[in-house]
């Protein structure tokens, strides 16, 4: 049973004796987990391959048939770091005892069925797998699904791209697998990875801000029920108050790290096995200098590029912001009546402070009187004067 506490009387502050229980940290259910302070990171994983040619890191003494497969595999974490103010939705000035009523509605809600509506973070992914096909296989046909709203699936899940099952969590993953034919193992160096990462992030943030765009007007057509009704009042006697209505936006930071390299030599009827540049002496010893110098300039395992710039994705919610105007509207003599009014309840609410020290003063002098044994009347009775 939980303890219970006894709060000590204290006649200057006039309390009484309350008896409060001690109530458990948990109550009668198991404690929640803590809430983590730390960014809630979501990763993507990708995988590049490159086909270089044996004769590229040939000398005159190496055989120059032959090709190295090279498989880099790389993880993009996307850790969401806060919140920042995005665009002007909306702007609204109240003068003096104005009211107003705005409807608050979503396009993306309107103009979508109930089928095919998702959140902001599916919609985010949707551009994201879209885009990301777009620039590895010129094939814009996803994207131009996506734009017309002819999506495949709430998981977002498409081939060729990232599968994404939501950004914005606390945990998730995808993996993709994009492939490419070059000369050399220059694309695959993690700068360029990271930045071709973030640019694809912030054009489907783009995308995503331009369909899920939030409509704030003082007006609402009869037929359209699907809004939030919120009515602002300016009680302010005197000055105005301006509403401004900004987007909210999630702030990420981008870090890709090279999780994997490896390298496989195709020579005729000679197949290595899959390899790490630590191993590359297992290769037969007439391949061994031509694939070191082609796995010279690639990247280390661990190698880490956290992009300077933040990517802003959009969310559904938007913040008011009101200012109060800087000058009064009303005319010099009613403002001195204000003034005048504030003032007189100022010194009505000293006075009453003051009546309330003089109380808890008169207490104090009452129990001194006590504790030295005093047992005359606190207050002596006025004398009166008969006149004969």
């Amino acid at each position: 049973m939980a303890a219970a506490t006894t709060q000590i009387l204290d006649p200057t502050d006039g309390t009484t004796p309350v008896t409060l229980p001690t109530q458990d940290a948990c109550c009668q259910s198991p404690c929640d987990p803590p809430w983590r302070t730390k960014p809630s990171c979501v990763t993507f994983t990708e995988t590049k391959s490159s086909v270089v040619s044996l004769a590229r890191g040939a000398n005159d003494d190496s055989p120059r048939e032959g090709v190295v497969i090279i498989n880099v595999t790389y993880t993009h974490t996307l850790c969401l770091i806060g919140k920042q103010h995005g665009g002007l939705a909306y702007t609204l000035t109240l003068l003096p005892g104005e009211k107003m009523t705005l409807y608050h509605s979503d396009r993306y809600r309107r103009t979508t069925s109930e089928t095919e509506r998702y959140s902001v973070q599916t919609t985010f992914a949707q551009f994201f797998s879209a885009l990301y096909q777009q620039q590895n296989s010129n094939d814009s046909s996803l994207l131009v699904q996506v734009l017309n709203n002819q999506t495949q699936g709430s998981s977002s899940s498409f081939g060729g791209g990232f599968n994404f099952f939501g950004l914005g969590g606390a945990s998730a993953s995808g993996t993709s697998s994009s492939s490419s034919s070059s000369g050399s193992a220059v694309d695959l160096s993690t700068q360029t990875s990271a930045n071709q990462f973030l640019s694809v992030a912030q054009q489907a943030a783009q995308y995503t801000d331009v369909q899920r765009s939030i409509t704030i007007s003082s007006y609402e057509d009869s037929e359209t029920v699907s809004t939030t009704q919120r009515t602002l009042v300016n009680n302010n006697l005197c000055y105005a108050v301006t509403y401004f209505v900004r987007k909210v936006l999630d702030v990420y930071v981008s870090t890709t790290t090279v999780t994997s390299v490896t390298f496989q030599v195709v020579a005729g009827t000679y197949v290595s096995p899959v390899l790490t540049p630590a191993q590359v002496k297992q290769v037969e010893a007439k391949y061994v200098a031509a694939v070191e110098t082609i796995i010279k300039g690639l990247p280390t395992v661990g190698e880490v590029i956290e992009q300077p710039t933040i990517l802003s994705v959009p969310t559904d919610g938007v913040v008011y912001d009101p200012e109060l105007a800087h000058c009064c509207a009303l005319d010099p003599e009613l403002e001195q009546a204000a003034r005048i009014k504030l003032e007189r309840e100022q010194a009505e609410a000293q006075k009453i402070g003051l009546e309330i020290q003089l109380m808890a003063l008169e207490v104090q002098r009452r129990q001194a009187l006590l504790a030295a044994g005093t047992l005359a009347a606190f207050e002596t009775a006025p004398t009166t004067t008969v006149v004969a």
